[in-house]
């Protein structure tokens, strides 16, 4: 199945536990929330499947919560909170990132950059808020593991709602991540292009890309398919290794680790124990 509509599946799934919850505790602003964003990506299911026309302006869609980048990414936003924006800038990704990428990556996609002076602040009230009710929001803007210790990865973001696999990193993840991600951009940037061509940041963005991935700067106009075919390659070289690692401790993780830590990290006191046991 396509990896969007098996996304779209399980982003469903969870809003509706999510929404169960929220009917359960009678707060009827978090149900009004979690039924317009469920049915919106109900509708993004529907298009992808071919049961719905995009319209031009989808309806309902508040500019604060588009939940699928993936799809698309062309008008300003000005009003889209923080919180929201790494949402979007991470699920097109699909890999944990930096504030710095996820600046970038909203500038070129949705034509805002991120105020990354408060994406420290974010995460601590995101954390909060979990403690104090834990799963009570649809998703958290949470840190990326460290493979060894479990810890925060400095500098790294990430969403709740992926798996732990997906949220852990390893000596090879780095790499692996900068891969995915090109290939997660060329196939946006693609669907962004229009008859008016891809967009100028776009471009850039995926230039450095294709410098990094090719080792020099590209002559001649950017190539995606060759972009694709050379991140593919070499994500075949590390992909296997690295899932191993990751799996390896996201399984230890679960074992050791309650929620809270699961998804922002183990406590310091934590750590001898854990180097011990791994």
């Amino acid at each position: 199945m396509d990896e969007h509509l098996v996304a779209l599946e399980k982003r469903m799934q969870q809003l509706q536990e999510a929404l169960r919850q929220a009917l359960t505790q009678h707060d009827d602003a978090q149900v009004n929330a979690l039924g317009k964003e469920l049915t919106r990506i109900r509708h993004a299911w529907d298009v992808l499947c071919g049961l719905s026309d995009v319209p031009d302006t989808p309806p309902e869609v508040q500019p604060e919560a588009r939940p699928e980048p993936v799809l698309a990414a062309a008008e300003p936003n000005q009003g889209v909170p923080v919180r929201d924006q790494v949402h979007q800038a991470l699920a097109l990704l699909t890999v944990p990132a930096s504030p710095k990428l996820l600046s970038h990556v909203h500038q070129a996609f949705f034509s805002t950059p991120l105020n990354t002076a408060r994406l420290t602040t974010l995460r601590r009230d995101e954390e909060r808020s979990f403690r104090s009710a834990s799963y009570g929001r649809a998703y958290y803007i949470c840190p990326a593991l460290t493979f060894d210790l479990l810890s925060p990865a400095r500098g790294l973001l990430a969403l709740s709602t992926w798996p732990l696999e997906q949220r852990l990193v390893g000596p090879l993840t780095q790499r692996v991540h900068f891969l995915t991600s090109a290939l997660r951009l060329a196939d946006a940037a693609e669907h962004l292009a229009g008859d008016a061509g891809m967009p100028q940041p776009v471009q850039q963005l995926l230039l450095h890309y294709s410098r990094n991935i090719h080792g020099d700067t590209p002559r001649g106009p950017l190539d995606l398919d060759a972009l694709r075919r050379t991140a593919a390659a070499e994500l075949e070289i590390h992909a296997d290794d690295d899932a191993d690692t990751r799996a390896e401790a996201a399984q230890r993780a679960r074992e050791q680790l309650g929620d809270v830590e699961q998804i922002f990290g183990n406590i310091l006191r934590d750590t001898a124990r854990l180097r011990r046991t791994s």
